[in-house]
């Protein structure tokens, strides 16, 4: 399938991921850590509880919001200035967050028993899981144009 984002000029694809994905994930996930607390308290006796997401959230929100703040500081400012060798040290590292965040979405995904919703899930258990789909979309989708589109660029300049 063609995606029209991988031919976008980088510093159009740099505003792109800073305002479709950056912005989006700053926005939601304080809703999804609220969601997930009011399920694990409103239901914590229940065995299909997603127990521990909640930190799972809050663990993930942190360290996510310190790697998009380095690649806004670092790496999109280098190449909006159009100084990608200062770039191109922070890569490795950055990919090395995005597996991280592969790890972290495998963790919520093994809490919620695979996003698998009981029969008797009320509605902000619903929300919840709809939002959490939402978020594995967006993140996998971000790190695709960072690893497969953005990086590349960046090395090859270098």
């Amino acid at each position: 399938m063609y995606d029209p984002t991988t031919q976008m000029p980088t510093v159009a694809l740099i505003n792109h991921i800073w305002n479709r994905y950056h912005d989006t994930h700053r926005r939601e996930m304080p809703g999804l850590i609220a969601l997930a607390n009011k399920v694990e308290t409103v239901h914590a006796t229940d065995p299909n509880t997603p127990h521990g997401l909640t930190d799972a959230l809050k663990v993930m929100f942190a360290e996510l919001e310190d790697h998009m703040r380095d690649e806004e500081e670092t790496v999109f400012t280098a190449l909006q200035t159009e100084r990608p060798a200062s770039a191109v040290s922070a890569v490795p590292s950055l990919r090395e967050a995005h597996d991280g965040h592969e790890a972290a979405l495998n963790r919520i995904a093994a809490i919620t028993h695979g996003f698998r919703l009981p029969h008797h899930a009320c509605q902000s258990w619903r929300r919840l899981y709809v939002g959490l789909g939402k978020l594995v979309e967006d993140l996998d989708e971000h790190m695709y144009l960072e690893n497969e589109v953005l990086f590349p660029r960046i090395e090859m300049r270098a």
